[in-house]
C-alpha cells in the first residue's frame, strides 16, 4: 500500500467522500440520503469555515475521512471540535489509517484553538468504542436525544 497522507478535503474530494459515507451508512444499516441532497451537504461542508473534512489518501485513492465541526462551548467557555463520520474503507482498516485521522484531527483542532475534541459512538459499536478509548478519549455516559423535525 502506498504511503498514507492526511489533509483537508477540497471540492475535488466530494465524490469520494460521498462514497465513503455510503459505505459507512450501509455498514450501520442507515438509509443513505438522496444523492443530490448528500452532494449539497458535502459541498457546503467543504466550503464552510466551521466544518471541514480531513481525508486520508494512499496514492490516488481516498481511503478514509472524518468530519470536524468547530463551535463555541458555553460549558468549556472555549472553542471545541466535534468529530463526526470517522470512516476508513474496508480495505484499509486495521492499518493505522484511523489513528492517523484522529492525530490529524487533534492537530487541526489545536491549531484552531479548540480546548476539547469529542465524538459520539453507538453503544453497540464496541470496536469503535475500544478504538477511541485506546486513543485516549474518555468514555462519558449520557443519553442522546433527538427529534426529527421533518415528521409532524
Amino acid at each position: 500500500m502506498p504511503r498514507t497522507t492526511y489533509r483537508e478535503a477540497t471540492p475535488a474530494d466530494a465524490a469520494a467522500i460521498r462514497e465513503l459515507l455510503h459505505e459507512i451508512m450501509a455498514d450501520h444499516g442507515v438509509q443513505t440520503p438522496a444523492p443530490e441532497k448528500l452532494a449539497r451537504v458535502v459541498d457546503a461542508a467543504i466550503a464552510s469555515a466551521d466544518h471541514t473534512f480531513l481525508v486520508a489518501t494512499a496514492g490516488d485513492s481516498l481511503i478514509g475521512m472524518c468530519a470536524l465541526i468547530f463551535s463555541l462551548s458555553t460549558w468549556s467557555a472555549a472553542p471545541v471540535c466535534e468529530l463526526q463520520d470517522v470512516i476508513v474503507t474496508h480495505t484499509a482498516r486495521r492499518t493505522q489509517v484511523g489513528k492517523g485521522l484522529l492525530h490529524a484531527a487533534e492537530r487541526l483542532a489545536k491549531q484552531r484553538g479548540c480546548e476539547r475534541l469529542f465524538l459520539l459512538a453507538e453503544p453497540w459499536n464496541l470496536a469503535a468504542r475500544a478504538f477511541y478509548r485506546d486513543f485516549g478519549f474518555s468514555e462519558k455516559t449520557c443519553s442522546y436525544f433527538e427529534r426529527d423535525l421533518m415528521v409532524q
